[in-house]
C-alpha cells in the first residue's frame, strides 16, 4: 500500500511540474527534469549501452519539450510522453548510425529487465537469488513482450499509455501481456519450487 501511495504522489508531483512549466516557468521545468532523468536513463539504457547517446537524447527531449510547450497539452501523461519521446528518438538515431552504435546494441535489440540490489523486496540472499531467477525467467520472453511488461508493472502505465510509448494499437498492449503471461504461468513453476526449497533450507 505505502508504494502505491508513493507512485501516485510521484504521479501527481510529475503532472504538477508538467503543467506549470507548460506555462513558462523554468522552475517547474528543472524539476521535471531532476525527478524523471534516472527514469529515462534506466529505460534508454534498455535499448543501447552508449551512455553518452542516451544523455545527448534525453537533453534534446528536453529541449524539444521547452520549444514546443506552448502547443503541448496539459493534460498529456509526463512520464509517458518523455518515455515515448526518448524511445523515438533513440530509435531514430539508432537506425541512422547503425553500424556506428552497432557495439552499443542490445543483443537482437533486446530489451533488459533486471532486478538490482536497490529494489525493496530484495533484502536477502535468498531474495537475490529469487530475483535471479525472475529475471531470467522475464527475459526469455520476446523484446515486445518484455517492454510491455515493463512499462505496465515496472512503471505502473496503462494500457492507453503503454500503447503511446510503443506506437502501438492499445489491442495490442493487451495481446502482448496476455501472451506473456500465459509463458509466464509455464514457468512460475520453478519459481515456487525455489521459494520452498529456500524456505526448508533457511
Amino acid at each position: 500500500m505505502k508504494m502505491i501511495t508513493s507512485n501516485i504522489q510521484q504521479e501527481e508531483r510529475e503532472i504538477a511540474l508538467w503543467r506549470e512549466m507548460l506555462a513558462g516557468n523554468v522552475a517547474p521545468f528543472e524539476s521535471l527534469i531532476d525527478v524523471t532523468y534516472d527514469l529515462l536513463f534506466q529505460y534508454g539504457n534498455k535499448f543501447c549501452r552508449d551512455r553518452e547517446l542516451i544523455k545527448d537524447c534525453i537533453q534534446d527531449v528536453f529541449l524539444e519539450i521547452w520549444e514546443k510547450k506552448g502547443s503541448l497539452n496539459h493534460n498529456i501523461p509526463p512520464k509517458a510522453y518523455l518515455l515515448a519521446s526518448l524511445r523515438r528518438r533513440l530509435h531514430r538515431m539508432m537506425q541512422k548510425n547503425r553500424m556506428l552504435f552497432l557495439d552499443h546494441l542490445l543483443p537482437d535489440e533486446g530489451f533488459d529487465i533486471a532486478f538490482h540490489a536497490e529494489h525493496q523486496f530484495i533484502q536477502t540472499e535468498n531474495d537475490q537469488q529469487i530475483a535471479s531467477r525472475i529475471t531470467h525467467m522475464l527475459n526469455g520472453l520476446p523484446k515486445r513482450q518484455r517492454e510491455a511488461i515493463y512499462l505496465k508493472f515496472f512503471q505502473d502505465m496503462d494500457r492507453d499509455e503503454i500503447a503511446a510509448i510503443m506506437e502501438i494499437h492499445p489491442q495490442s498492449v493487451s495481446n502482448l501481456l496476455q501472451t506473456a503471461f500465459k509463458f509466464l504461468k509455464t514457468q512460475w513453476r520453478s519459481i515456487v519450487s525455489l521459494l520452498l526449497f529456500l524456505r526448508f533450507v533457511a
